[in-house]
């Protein structure tokens, strides 16, 4: 397992203090609800070009653009989004990481702790009453998700 240590206070209050900066930076105001984004035009990488062509026709051929269309809005809006989507892919990298920590650090203290559990389960069953009582207090707790089948059949 790689090496992993504890955040020091000053580190974990840095790291939450720069997540509350870039928190302030985005609008506060855009929270859509599951219809409203269900209903709008997605721009993702293929469509993308289409945009960037667009705004290049609109640019060269100015008296082609409809009144009701503003150029320089658009223009504004896709540096705009190249720039959203920068910080989302830098965010969701970090997010990985730290996921993937997560999970090692979990599994890791998952399998010591249910190596004690084993242990007392057998000091049990060897007879020994002091480690019994542990185990039987650990045992609803031990039997979840992918064990509870298991378990409950012993």
């Amino acid at each position: 397992m790689s090496s992993f240590r504890s955040f020091v206070a000053s580190e974990l209050m840095s790291i939450k203090q720069n997540i509350a900066a870039v928190r302030n930076m985005v609008p506060n105001n855009v929270k859509l609800k599951p219809s409203e984004r269900r209903s709008m035009f997605k721009l993702n990488t293929k469509r993308q070009e289409f945009v960037e062509k667009a705004i290049q026709f609109m640019r060269k051929n100015p008296t082609t653009v409809p009144t009701f269309v503003d150029v320089m809005e658009c223009n504004n809006n896709i540096r705009l989004y190249a720039q959203y989507s920068e910080l989302i892919e830098e965010l969701d990298q970090v997010k990985t990481k730290l996921e993937d920590a997560k999970l090692l650090i979990g599994n890791e203290i998952l399998k010591q702790t249910r190596a004690y559990f084993q242990n007392s389960k057998n000091a049990y069953d060897s007879g020994n009453e002091a480690l019994g009582k542990i185990y039987k207090e650990l045992k609803p707790h031990y039997a979840v998700g992918r064990n509870s089948k298991k378990q409950e059949a012993e």
